[in-house]
């Protein structure tokens, strides 16, 4: 019998698990974000602040960031800028739950690799990331 081998899954390139850094100052949507991901078979750091944030990008390997917009002190916008000044191929993700325009149009020209309104679906948020890291492969 011959067994027809799987592609691995988007969230293994290269033999390596890819790690995906999830930025949310509220506890209650880090939690589901990171069990999400986990869930999607990705490797999750975590973090709460903008602070946090980049501790974690110096340290752990990051494939991917997934960052909320509004945060206290510095926001999303202000991550993605650091972000794409240090690290310009690193794709971030910015969810938002608010929808104006300008502020989305300020986010792509800045760099964002998308933008997902908030509430979100589960499974937009697999598919998002997946469709990031697979292009960013290539």
């Amino acid at each position: 019998m011959v067994v027809a081998q799987k592609d691995p899954p988007l969230s293994v390139v290269r033999g390596e698990k890819k790690r995906i850094l999830v930025v949310e100052d509220d506890g209650v949507a880090l939690d589901l974000l990171e069990e999400i991901l986990k869930r999607g078979g990705f490797s999750v750091s975590v973090a709460q602040s903008y602070d946090e944030a980049l501790d974690r990008l110096a340290s752990d390997g990051i494939s991917l960031i997934l960052t909320d917009l509004k945060m206290p002190g510095h926001t999303g916008m202000d991550l993605l800028k650091t972000v794409k000044d240090h690290y310009p191929d690193l794709p971030v993700i910015i969810l938002t739950a608010f929808g104006d325009e300008h502020l989305w149009v300020e986010a792509l020209s800045s760099g964002a690799a998308e933008l997902i309104p908030k509430p979100f679906k589960k499974q937009e948020i697999l598919e998002v990331v997946q469709r990031i890291l697979f292009r960013s492969q290539h």
